[in-house]
């Protein structure tokens, strides 16, 4: 499937290189979510759930009534300027967190997901007391009685880029049993394997979504795509176009198979 790696992100990435922003209760800038939304037009995906800090897809044969695993990440973001230089091998834009929801679109319309995942574009992610998306993405599917099972949350992160990893795996989280977080870590390990056999793993890394799914008792962990620079900046970051592919296939992994190796606990 991504036989031609950053080639398929590539033409993603520059169609939703638009600014996303909300207010903390409401998105008041829709453009990155509706340049999504378009991406996903042709595609397997239905939006399932429009709401004012989460939107949230499921596949056309999306079962509510089987336990799902949901792949959430921000679209909000710092910086006023929102751009991509995809040239060579250093791409430089505002990919905080532009680059992880092109890989993540990518994946859905390449159908790198199982039936029984789910996705969110969320919002409110980078404010101070933010988290809202991530709250809104659990109260709607509690509400609608959907049973999830694990959450993978994406982002940049500066682990790994100076040993020019390809990605990495942070917060393994629950956190309130060592031993049990410790051979999540582990799982998580064995389940990339075939893509690195040495992956940069920080059990406990810095604040982000999975930080709020876990308050929420929700077993999750954060797939991060290295980058070097100040994420927040006008300038951007870079990262290496050539482990886009890397990125996503252990993203594909971890959510369609590492999860079941879990502990569950309903919303």
């Amino acid at each position: 499937m991504w036989c031609k790696g950053e080639e398929v992100v590539r033409p993603i990435l520059e169609r939703i290189a638009v600014r996303g922003e909300d207010d903390g209760e409401k998105f008041t800038n829709t453009a990155r979510v509706d340049a999504i939304a378009e991406c996903l037009k042709e595609s397997g995906w239905k939006l399932y759930h429009d709401g004012d800090l989460a939107k949230i897809y499921a596949p056309s044969n999306f079962d509510p009534e089987q336990p799902v695993v949901v792949v959430s990440s921000h679209v909000d973001m710092v910086a006023e300027q929102c751009y991509v230089k995809c040239d060579g091998e250093l791409w430089k834009g505002s990919f905080d967190n532009l680059i992880t929801n092109a890989v993540i679109v990518a994946c859905m319309k390449e159908n790198a997901f199982s039936d029984n995942v789910m996705v969110a574009f969320t919002g409110d992610e980078e404010a101070e007391d933010g988290f809202g998306g991530a709250d809104e993405v659990v109260e709607a599917l509690r509400d609608r009685g959907i049973y999830v099972e694990y959450v993978v949350a994406t982002d940049v992160t500066e682990e790994g880029w100076t040993d020019e990893k390809a990605f990495t795996i942070e917060n393994v989280l629950p956190e309130d049993d060592e031993a049990h977080q410790q051979k999540m870590a582990g799982t998580l390990k064995n389940t990339v394997a075939d893509i690195d056999r040495d992956p940069c793993i920080v059990v406990d890394g810095e604040p982000d979504e999975s930080w709020e799914y876990d308050e929420y008792d929700l077993p999750c962990c954060s797939i991060c795509l290295p980058c070097k620079g100040d994420m927040h900046s006008e300038e951007g970051v870079e990262i290496r176009s050539a482990g886009i592919k890397k990125y996503a296939e252990a993203l594909a992994a971890v959510v369609n198979k590492a999860f079941g190796n879990f502990s569950v606990r309903a919303l």
